[in-house]
């Protein structure tokens, strides 16, 4: 998607919200608690220690180096990136980018950003999921499959197949090195827990800082109103059609809190919070940029 329709998008998103609830939100930014902002920015610092730590584990599973300090200072800059520009990625590329630098082959510095931002997802995407599932309001949810549905599936597979078939033999081959990346960065049973771990420990690092934006503004219902709906929002910010989630993610929390029946000024004013918490915390950033 071009980055002038993500901009667009979000500005959109943005707009309708404003009009809807702009006076309740301007009414609670008033009344935050600064206490849990401080609590909310030292998460994010363990947040991205841990993302970095994840990244070099990656990086050495493909039998790269990367020192500690570069990890974390190259992780900063990538998340200040992808906050001011659209995608969510053009960070992450970055950091591949520069980390291949000098190598003989540039291959798996892009292979471990992307499998260590692949086992991320998949963490808040799981989660997500369980909540969903789970959650009170829609109870465990029913997917009946059809024969149609199974046809299509079987459809969808065969043409992955077909497609696979046609690429041409040195395409292939570089397939074949994804899937060998792959099975040693994340799927080998040594290492699948180890990324699981890491990767839901940093999901649970952006739920806590989300929580703690909500907790800003002294809540009235307890925290197992609206913890569940936390991954549902954040979820949101996976959909690469916006400016570092802005938009998507506060029209995600405009729908769900009213479906706990909880105010949707409050969800917005966090979602806002969150965002702006974000591009804060990833200021350390501009250290690097500067030394570069």
């Amino acid at each position: 998607m071009p980055r002038l329709i993500r901009l667009l998008v979000s500005l959109a998103i943005l707009g309708l919200i404003a009009r809807q609830f702009g006076a309740g939100v301007l009414e609670r930014l008033q009344a935050i608690e600064p206490g849990w902002m401080i609590v909310a920015l030292s998460i994010t610092v363990a947040q991205v220690l841990l993302s970095a730590w994840r990244w070099r584990f990656t990086a050495a599973r493909l039998q790269i180096a990367l020192p500690a300090g570069r990890a974390v200072g190259e992780y900063y800059l990538a998340t200040l990136v992808n906050q001011v520009l659209p995608g969510g990625v053009v960070g992450d590329a970055q950091r591949a980018w520069r980390h291949s630098q000098g190598m003989p082959r540039r291959g798996p510095a892009f292979q471990a950003v992307v499998i260590e931002r692949l086992s991320g997802q998949l963490a808040m995407v799981a989660i997500a999921v369980g909540v969903w599932v789970y959650w009170p309001p829609g109870g465990a949810l029913s997917l009946p499959i059809s024969s149609g549905g199974l046809a299509l599936a079987a459809l969808t597979a065969a043409a992955v197949v077909i497609a696979i078939g046609l690429i041409p033999r040195h395409r292939r081959a570089w397939l074949g090195d994804w899937r060998r990346a792959l099975h040693s960065a994340l799927l080998t049973p040594r290492v699948l827990p180890i990324q699981l771990a890491a990767s839901l420990a940093v999901a649970a690092s952006y739920i806590a800082v989300y929580a703690c934006c909500v907790l800003a503004l002294d809540p009235a219902t307890p925290a197992s109103a609206w913890l569940p709906l936390i991954p549902l929002v954040l979820f949101t910010m996976l959909i690469p059609a916006s400016i570092a989630g802005w938009g998507l993610r506060e029209g995600a929390a405009a729908l769900l809190w009213p479906l706990a029946e909880l105010p949707a000024a409050e969800g917005i004013t966090a979602a806002v919070l969150y965002g702006a918490l974000s591009l804060a915390a990833s200021t350390p950033g501009l250290i690097m940029l500067i030394r570069r």
